[in-house]
């Protein structure tokens, strides 16, 4: 039986669609709540090097997308008592929504081989 797809994914941009695949990889690894910082590097090393149609994925690219997908409840920010070097928090994200749905919805660019 086929997964259902997430709500809220079609509605989302393929830069946010990537961020949440950093997510869901993160997830899947076991790596979750997680920083941005971590989101952005994944996003980087294991989706934009293969898509030629998202470009370089910035820091604060990966934050408003971020927010988008905490809009869309796709993705779930935790209060992990962290904070900077300056002192300011850090808020980490954990996955909200079934692997397995995202993949199904996510455009088919974005998962390479």
């Amino acid at each position: 039986m086929a997964t259902e797809p997430a709500p809220g994914i079609d509605a989302i941009s393929q830069l946010e669609q990537a961020v949440l695949l950093g997510v869901v990889i993160l997830h899947q690894a076991d790596e979750t709540p997680v920083d941005t910082h971590e989101i952005g590097r994944t996003c980087r090393k294991e989706i934009a090097e293969g898509s030629d149609r998202l470009g370089t994925i910035r820091e604060a690219d990966v934050i408003r997308s971020l927010y988008r997908l905490e809009d869309e409840d796709l993705v779930e920010e935790i209060d992990a008592n962290r904070t900077s070097p300056t002192g300011k928090g850090r808020p980490a994200y954990e996955l909200a929504v079934d692997p397995d749905a995202v993949y199904e919805a996510v455009d088919e660019a974005l998962l390479g081989d």
